[in-house]
């Protein structure tokens, strides 16, 4: 499945592309972060429980899920400049379609088309990255992209909490998904006559094997790939801690430490500036210790291994008294949470280079599907204990599931690499 050669170097036009993946980004989690910035004003209106609410934020992660693996297909099969921006396009009018619902069941259809959308995001980036960029750069450039969930995070509550505020929270939503609109036309613009955008296509086209691959076949050598289901361990134990962070806190500021709906979103933003400190820091620091002679693998285990350690204090975000504590503690574990998955997937760019975009599409799927799982479950635990402390414990331990699974992908990964060299030296 491993086809073509892959790019050499990346240039200044390269991480400018990036640049635009990273707003990609921004734009999908300013679509997510409007749910969750209106929560009190949305749970108000409609009289809904804990429970409910998550029921809500299931609806967003059953359709992500569901959708994540046909939008990995697609990544890979069709030219990624044009799959990318229908992508945008669509979730933008999903988020903007919440301003006109007449009631909870409406909102969660609204939620569940931008599920569909949003889909596409991280499998579209994770193909561009692959196409354009060399292994040694792809945890930085993903790390760059990656980062936009937090820069959206962070700038929510300063765009969509006043217009919420001042005009409904229907409005957030509305000019939320009108910024999409923005984006298309940016990327159209930059992205015109790159043809090492869509190189994958290329090879595609050029390589008789894989035209006569079909999705089932690219599947069964996917999940026959012994990595792969490492990958799944780490994706269903790091990428639901993220979710929740994202999906709750604001609320759980908001209820359970007593703020004010702005000040509530506000003293979160720290938390989700913490992830894009560890996005780049993560990819960073293990290009610069690539740089250094450390072995690739050898670098992100170090960098990964550490980072798990540092989300261990979340268990306490509960049980401390100062709210500003309990930021600093979920602060440090976002920004560990993320450095871990910076290099989760670069990781996941070493199962297929041919199918970047499917095997993210399944292991996005499984996790999301964990995260929807989980969320009606939080509602319920709230509802019945009125605290949030086993929710930070699950959060800090399932990230050492994560780092295991890692270390051991790597070195499945490494001793196959050499078994191909020994083979290649023999066949000399």
């Amino acid at each position: 499945m491993r086809l073509g050669a892959e790019p050499k170097r990346a240039t200044a036009g390269t991480w400018f592309i990036c640049g635009i993946l990273f707003l990609a980004t921004v734009l999908n989690y300013l679509d997510r972060q409007t749910m969750a910035l209106c929560s009190p004003l949305i749970t108000e209106e409609f009289d809904l429980s804990n429970e409910q609410w998550g029921g809500l934020l299931s609806a967003f992660r059953w359709a992500y899920a569901m959708a994540q693996i046909p939008a990995g297909y697609l990544a890979d099969r069709f030219p990624i400049r044009g799959v990318y921006a229908l992508a945008v396009g669509f979730w933008s009018a999903a988020g903007a379609a919440a301003a006109f619902v007449a009631g909870p069941r409406a909102l969660a259809w609204t939620r569940r088309a931008l599920g569909v959308g949003e889909a596409f995001n991280w499998p579209c980036a994770l193909r561009v990255t692959a196409n354009m960029l060399p292994p040694e750069d792809r945890g930085l450039a993903n790390g760059i992209f990656a980062s936009g969930s937090a820069t959206g995070a962070f700038l929510a509550p300063f765009l969509i909490t006043p217009i919420a505020k001042a005009y409904g929270w229907r409005t957030a939503f509305l000019v939320v998904g009108a910024l999409g609109v923005l984006w298309i036309l940016l990327w159209l613009q930059a992205t015109r006559g790159r043809h090492a955008l869509d190189g994958i296509a290329k090879r595609h086209e050029a390589s008789e094997e894989c035209t006569k691959t079909s999705l089932l076949a690219e599947t069964m050598m996917m999940l026959l790939h012994p990595g792969f289901w490492l990958l799944m361990l780490v994706a269903c134990s790091i990428n639901p801690c993220t979710y929740v962070i994202a999906d709750w806190i604001p609320k759980y500021m908001h209820d359970q430490r007593g703020f004010g709906l702005i000040t509530a979103e506000l003293i979160s933003t720290p938390i989700f500036l913490g992830t894009d400190i560890g996005n780049i820091g993560g990819g960073g620091l293990v290009k610069y210790l690539a740089s250094r002679g450390w072995p690739l693998r050898r670098a992100r285990g170090a960098v990964v291994g550490a980072a798990s350690l540092l989300v261990l204090p979340a268990a306490g975000a509960g049980y401390v008294e100062s709210p500003y504590v309990c930021v600093a503690l979920l602060m440090i574990a976002m920004s560990a949470l993320a450095a871990i998955g910076a290099n989760y997937l670069a990781a996941l760019q070493d199962i297929s280079f041919a199918s970047v975009g499917l095997a993210a599409g399944f292991l996005g799927a499984f996790s999301n599907v964990v995260g929807a799982t989980v969320n009606p479950l939080i509602g319920q635990y709230v509802d019945r204990a009125g605290h949030y402390h086993l929710v930070f414990v699950m959060l800090a331990l399932f990230p050492l599931i994560g780092m295991t699974a890692l270390l051991a992908f790597d070195a499945i990964i490494a001793r196959r690499q050499r078994c191909k060299e020994a083979e290649s030296s023999r066949g000399e």
